[in-house]
């Protein structure tokens, strides 16, 4: 008896499918369209800078600012100690112009020169503020601070104070820095601000800041706009 074969089916080629394909393309457009989100959203917190820093990094902010503050009012003081007077004391460097004096004073008399005051300049801490420098100035003055009274800044008497300023500080920076000083919320200056006059070793009128319960010798105020930090190096 012949046996019957078994017949197999035969193999049907069909083309390749492009439905796999096409989930891989879908998969990488979308990781694409992910990275240049996240690249412009990081973008926007960095240029938007009330809000790129975590509380603990605002902290660390706030403390660096003081600390510097009063690494700058140490080595004015020592100069003063020295016998260095407060019109010879430069903040001349080589990294922000405007504090050269006229004439040049020596090296000795200078707080950023080993000779001097003997610490060096530093940048404000990285989203503290929007970028600017650190400022000096001998036409800003605080009533009751030293010998002024209110109105200091227009009484034609050289009673302004030398102070450090930090200009346009972010908000959570600020409040930070105002409750290291136990200072309630930030205080608005009904006065005329900081003076952005540099100091080249000279003191005349120019602006007074005017702090709800103040005065402060320091503390982070707004104007109405924006935040800035200041503290007084020499009350006069």
């Amino acid at each position: 008896m012949q046996r019957s074969k078994k017949i197999r089916p035969s193999t049907v080629h069909r083309p390749p499918s492009t439905e796999s394909g096409n989930v891989f393309v879908l998969i990488l457009l979308g990781i694409v369209l992910f990275v240049a989100l996240s690249l412009s959203i990081s973008r926007g917190m960095r240029s938007d800078t009330t809000s790129n820093l975590s509380k603990q990094e605002a902290a660390l902010a706030a403390a660096d600012i003081l600390s510097y503050a009063q690494k700058v009012e140490r080595a004015v003081n020592r100069l003063r100690r020295d016998g260095v007077s407060e019109n010879d004391i430069s903040f001349n460097q080589i990294l922000v112009a405007g504090y050269n004096h006229t004439p040049v004073v020596a090296d000795t008399n200078k707080i950023f020169h080993p000779d001097g005051g003997s610490i060096s300049w530093q940048a404000p801490p990285e989203g503290s503020n929007d970028g600017s420098e650190w400022e000096y100035t001998g036409a800003t003055c605080l009533a009751d601070i030293g010998t002024g009274a209110t109105g200091c800044d227009t009484d034609s008497i050289a009673n302004e104070e030398l102070i450090i300023v930090l200009p346009n500080i972010v908000d959570i920076v600020c409040e930070e820095i105002n409750k290291r000083l136990n200072i309630s919320g930030t205080p608005v200056d009904t006065g005329g601000g900081a003076s952005s006059t540099k100091y080249q070793g000279s003191f005349a009128d120019g602006t007074e800041i005017i702090l709800p319960g103040g005065p402060f010798n320091t503390a982070c105020f707004s104007d109405g706009t924006n935040n800035h930090f200041y503290s007084v190096l020499i009350a006069r």
